[in-house]
């Protein structure tokens, strides 16, 4: 069938779907929020408005009490399902319409029996006791999480995110507490020890945006380019807090000021404050009028590299264009969370690249999104950009570096294919058509298809809903090797079954001969892969990638490959240098590169290589060679030459930049007795690298490192580094994170056993510095006895974690292993689960995925290294 025709089929069927089919009552009351009880609703209730009261104790001990008036327009039919996931004697009671009813929470929903609603307005009266799930309960400060679907683990509502509604709250705190939330203060009062914060209504705005925060906040108020903003914080280093004011204020106006100017659309909000959370979950969270930010990347130290500040810009142009993309227009279903995601991605790296000029943003773009995505685009637990969705109670394993990374490669891909002006001028559209509304990406796409000269559709299918990394190979024919009589591209994706159609990129092939490069372009978006080069001279190397910023894994044979390595540090452009290393990496993984010879590759460029990026990236890749893919006696054999060398480039470099790069390198390989006591010098202010200022967190990196070591006295370090750190929160932590860094193996194993307790997971910051420590490759011998109880926790942490946490719990868990005894882990676990969740199986294998590769690599180059002794020793035996 045609494809149009399909879809118009398709479409027809779904019509009388929605008309003429109902969902089973079994569809619609299962446990979390189903697609099919999402559209049920969005067809019967409309204008909600929420009035919530929270009266928030001191003690954390003490329970929330809290009360509702939900109002809501209804056009009738059956029961009607609230979202309540908490333990069901939170409920108190509930009256509907004035009218007392008797109602339970069950399979996390309460019922509003059709009987005692009416057609139209309806009010119902809710008192009960908040959920603490999303409500991050600390000492002395609170702050809510609610994305995907996590209100409904505080409060009753309509959780869903095509129910937009509007939020009055009122908090009652304890005197001395600030207090903020979406809506502007309309009123405090002062009572005895507690003050009351109302507020005005919010916007419209979807469930998991609504938000608020209170505690022992200080608040720096500006007025910045007409608009009053007001930063909430915790931080008791005035200094640091000083020194990164002014920054932090100049990047949301200007964030604010180039948005309204790209969208035409004024910022749509009626205030903009900001909260910097101690050990926020995520980078931030963006909560119109209440965003919230981790503090660590946002008040940076003295010591910050460029990168790290152009970070903190992208951190805050990403949040604020979330404003337009994501608060104003929301997706409809969690399915397409990604959308909200790239343009908030996309539209970030505009608005702050101008401001860092030294900075090659091309190469930026580069070492920023594709090493991210390949990360997982490369394992057999990849997905599509867009993603199916049944509930939204796995809505949080949607979250990636697919979504964060690889879609802002396919979005330029799309720019650039439509030219600029069209692709802004359907933004444009696309925002006024949906404001204070929803849309999926499939609206959009039918907005640029309009001004589209290539099948979109097609290119849609590949590269946003099929998942896999393009390998893209060429052919080339020569009867003589003198001229090329024809020369093809072609792609395939591992792990996907389909044809060659559509997964098609604009390409810049490099061409060379022994004494010349060339460059041919490739239009693969609109032009057959086929190229009409007859007659051009036959090359003896060639690189499909020569431009840099084309996605995938690159093939070369082994003639380009060895001649990319001897021309590397001579190639003029830092893109396709970044690029080459990054495909010089891909084959390694894919053991196609021996190790040690990349390894080598890397000591020698970094003597040369001057581009910040470039050399992150460089010694990253050498820390992964050495901890993972060295054998052990590798690593200590190569442990005296990686030390001084970047010993030698941390005092030698003219820039504090890639000072602190070898700096943080250093202090991760440091093996040999030198090295350590380098680190415990360092540590003890008895050595210093000039032109190098350390901060509060090198030093407690540094004081970790050493207790890794189990130096001498490692237990007397740690103990002044505690003492020195003068903030509660990062005490705190540091606290934490103690028994993970213990020498005794029965403290660890103690430590990792209360980790199964729900209760001492709630600070996921902290858990993943300390698990980190747990499984450092230095005791990857011991935690390997970890691997299969921590897989086997996966599901209830995807269930009381938050988003980001199942992932990163995983890469805490896996990411210092890479011995063929913890591969064995892995694989008795999934023997063990025959039926396990399969996002969740996904992820288990974008996480082993480098464990895998690391014990394959490690078997196939130490045996070709012993064939190789064996050959050179057999004759002398004969």
């Amino acid at each position: 069938m045609h494809h149009k025709h399909f879809l118009q089929y398709a479409f027809l069927l779904l019509t009388l779907c929605v008309v003429g089919c109902k969902p089973s009552n079994k569809e619609l009351k299962e446990k979390g929020i189903s697609q099919e009880l999402a559209a049920d609703r969005r067809q019967r209730v409309s204008n909600i408005n929420y009035k919530l009261e929270f009266q928030i104790p001191e003690n954390t001990q003490d329970s929330i009490q809290a009360s509702e008036e939900l109002s809501f327009d209804f056009t009738g039919g059956e029961d009607l399902l609230l979202d309540f996931n908490v333990d069901p004697r939170l409920l108190k009671s509930v009256t509907i319409n004035d009218a007392e009813v008797k109602t339970k929470v069950f399979d996390e929903h309460i019922a509003l029996r059709a009987r005692d609603l009416k057609e139209g307005r309806n009010t119902v009266n809710i008192e009960f006791v908040a959920g603490e799930q999303s409500l991050n309960r600390h000492d002395d400060y609170l702050y809510t999480l609610f994305v995907p679907e996590r209100a409904s683990t505080c409060f009753p509502l309509f959780d869903q995110p095509d129910l937009k509604a509007v939020y009055d709250l009122t908090l009652r705190v304890p005197k001395g507490w600030k207090a903020v939330a979406n809506g502007s203060l309309k009123k405090k009062e002062e009572a005895g020890e507690r003050t009351t914060y109302q507020f005005n209504s919010s916007p419209l705005i979807s469930s998991y945006l609504f938000s608020f925060a209170v505690g022992d906040f200080q608040v720096v108020s500006r007025e910045v380019g007409g608009r009053k903003m007001n930063m909430y914080h915790r931080e008791t280093d005035t200094v640091k807090l000083a020194n990164n004011l002014d920054a932090i204020f100049d990047w949301h106006q200007k964030s604010i000021a180039w948005l309204e100017d790209y969208t035409e659309i004024k910022y749509p909000f009626e205030k903009f404050d900001f909260v910097l959370v101690p050990s926020f979950q995520y980078g931030g969270m963006e909560h119109p009028g209440a965003i919230l930010y981790k503090a660590s990347s946002m008040l940076l130290d003295e010591s910050a590299t460029l990168n790290e500040q152009m970070g903190r810009g992208q951190l805050i142009a990403h949040e604020t264009a979330h404003m337009w993309f994501g608060d104003l227009v929301t997706m409809k279903w969690f399915d397409d969370v990604w959308l909200k995601e790239v343009f908030a991605n996309f539209m970030a790296s505009k608005i702050v690249n101008p401001g860092f000029p030294d900075i090659n943003h091309d190469l930026q773009f580069l070492m920023s999104h594709y090493p991210a995505a390949y990360d997982v685009d490369r394992t057999e637990g990849t997905h599509p950009i867009q993603q199916p969705l049944d509930n939204l109670k796995n809505a949080g394993t949607l979250y990636g570096s697919i979504i964060y990374h690889k879609a802002p490669v396919v979005m330029l891909m799309l720019e650039q294919a439509m030219g600029e002006e069209a692709f802004q001028n359907g933004l444009r559209q696309y925002l006024k058509t949906y404001s204070f509304s929803n849309a999926t990406w499939d609206d959009l796409i039918a907005i640029m298809a309009k001004d589209a000269d290539f099948d979109i559709e097609q290119w849609n299918k590949n590269w946003v809903k099929t998942g896999g990394m393009p390998s893209t190979y060429f052919y080339l024919k020569s009867k003589d090797k003198s001229s090329i009589d024809k020369f093809s591209l072609y792609t395939r994706v591992d792990h996907v079954n389909n044809k060659d159609d559509g997964w098609r990129q604009d390409l810049k092939v490099l061409m060379a001969n022994q004494d010349s490069i060339y460059y041919t372009e490739a239009n693969m978006l609109t032009a057959p892969e086929s190229l009409n080069l007859t007659g051009n001279p036959y090359p003896q190397y060639v690189f499909t990638n020569g431009g840099g910023l084309g996605y995938g894994y690159f093939k070369f044979g082994p003639q380009t490959k060895d001649w990319l390595i001897s021309k590397l540090d001579s190639l003029e452009n830092p893109v396709l240098r970044g690029a080459v290393w990054i495909d010089l990496y891909e084959s390694m993984l894919r053991a196609e590169v021996n190790p040690k010879n990349l390894m080598e590759k890397c000591l020698q460029s970094l003597l040369t290589e001057q581009e910040p990026l470039i050399v992150a990236y460089i010694t990253n890749v050498a820390q992964e060679i050495y901890w993972k893919f060295y054998t052990e006696n590798q690593r200590l054999d190569l442990a005296p030459q990686l030390e001084g060398v970047l010993l030698n480039l941390a005092l030698s470099s003219p820039s504090s930049n890639l000072k602190s790069t070898f700096f943080h390198a250093l202090t991760s390989v440091a093996l040999t007795d030198q090295g350590v006591d380098l680190l415990r010098n360092l540590w003890s202010k008895e050595t210093e690298i000039e032109g190098l200022t350390l901060s509060e967190r090198d030093y407690t990196s540094l004081a970790y490192a050493l207790a890794v070591r189990e130096v001498d006295g490692y237990k007397d370090i740690l103990q002044e580094q505690q003492e020195r750190i003068s903030n509660p929160d990062r005490k705190n932590k540091f606290k934490f994170v103690l028994p993970a860094l213990s020498a005794d193996t029965a403290v660890r194993r103690d430590f990792f056993n209360s980790l199964k307790e729900e209760k001492n997971r709630q600070n996921e910051d902290w858990v993943l510095t300390a698990i980190s420590y747990l499984h450092h490759p230095l005791r990857a011998d011991y935690s390997v006895q970890f691997i299969k109880p921590s897989l086997d926790m996966l599901e209830e942490i995807q269930l009381t974690g938050d988003i980001f946490f199942p992932q990163r719990w995983l890469g805490g868990t896996l990411g210092g292993h890479s011995s063929a005894e913890a591969a064995e882990q892995v694989q008795v676990f999934f023997s063990s689960y025959r039926k396990y969740p399969s996002r969740l199986r996904n992820k288990i294998l974008q996480s082993s995925d480098k464990l895998f590769r690391a014990v394959k690599v490690k078997k196939k180059y130490s045996e070709s290294e012993t064939d190789e002794i064996s050959e050179v020793l057999l004759p002398l035996s004969e």
